[in-house]
């Protein structure tokens, strides 16, 4: 009996997503020590997830890194569109004197996301597989003119950005613009360590420090996690209550599957009713993320707030 058959493919053009290009004889060594993965694992078909921290191991910016087609061994980081001149300039100030070229690609290349309606992995298909987990499905940077063909080819139904974020808060998934807060969030608060996004065996980047000392000591005290949002949707950045103590923030929200994702202090993760304004919120435990028993304890941490 053969296995069912894969359900629709979507496609969604990402018009908030930007596109850096780094190129020249040391681009793989000049990101290498300053991002949070192995950079050597990209290739023009498979991307790494990384993120560029402050010193004080503060998230700043994500993106994923691809090799360019082509075989200059130039590399392409898919990015936040609005900050993709502020990636940039920051990337220039460690430029010193490494052999490489910063550029702003954001005009003439997109990001298209593809993905399968019921959230079944999509092995093949455009560009490269999402890093952070199968049922994310695929991204490609492409010309933005061969975008609309590059859908057809793909056999894909062009879907909105709505229903791929729809797709990330149900598997609880951040999107940097709407969920981390740069030079506040730590990368393990926003799950960088579960999603593939921090390799803790590469060598030295800049954060490294903080960052494995907070991994190695289990003291993360708040994570980003999908809830259920009983009653009227709050506006993102409502406060979360637990009875007269703030627990957390909404952050990301869709009222259609009246799901939404919040950033939440694990030792009150499980407390009998949390609120936000007038909505009941119940959070959730994603299959990806491991037991959060022992994040939940209420000791200071020492690299956090």
């Amino acid at each position: 009996m053969s296995g069912a058959l894969p359900s629709e493919a979507l496609a969604s053009p990402l018009s908030g997503r930007g596109v850096l290009r780094i190129a020249g004889e040391e681009a793989r060594s000049f990101l290498q020590n300053l991002v949070t993965n192995n950079v050597e694992k990209a290739g023009p078909a498979e991307a790494v997830y990384s993120a560029l921290l402050t010193p004080q191991g503060k998230f700043l910016f994500d993106f994923f890194i691809v090799e360019e087609p082509g075989g200059g061994g130039a590399l392409l980081l898919d990015c936040d569109g609005a900050r993709a001149g502020d990636l940039a300039k920051r990337l220039g100030m460690y430029k010193l004197r490494a052999k490489v070229t910063i550029e702003d690609m954001s005009e003439a290349l997109g990001v298209v996301a593809f993905w399968h309606e019921d959230g079944s992995p999509m092995a093949e298909g455009p560009g490269f597989a999402d890093p952070r987990l199968p049922g994310m499905g695929r991204r490609a940077i492409l010309p933005k003119g061969e975008i609309e063909s590059a859908i057809k080819a793909a056999d894909a139904t062009i879907a909105s950005e709505d229903a791929w974020h729809r797709l990330r808060i149900g598997l609880g998934i951040g999107d940097a613009a709407k969920d981390f807060e740069p030079d506040r969030t730590f990368p393990l608060e926003v799950n960088f360590d579960e999603l593939n996004g921090i390799d803790f065996h590469k060598g030295c980047y800049i954060g490294q420090e903080v960052t494995s000392r907070t991994k190695r000591r289990g003291s993360v005290r708040k994570r980003l996690l999908p809830v259920h949002v009983e009653g009227d949707m709050p506006v993102p950045g409502t406060p979360i209550k637990g009875g007269a103590r703030e627990v957390g923030t909404l952050l990301s929200t869709d009222a259609e599957t009246e799901r939404a994702l919040a950033l939440i202090r694990l030792d009150l993760v499980r407390a009998s009713v949390l609120e936000a304004e007038t909505a009941e919120i119940r959070p959730e435990i994603p299959v990806w993320l491991p037991a959060l028993a022992a994040e939940g304890d209420d000791s200071d941490d020492a690299d956090g707030e």
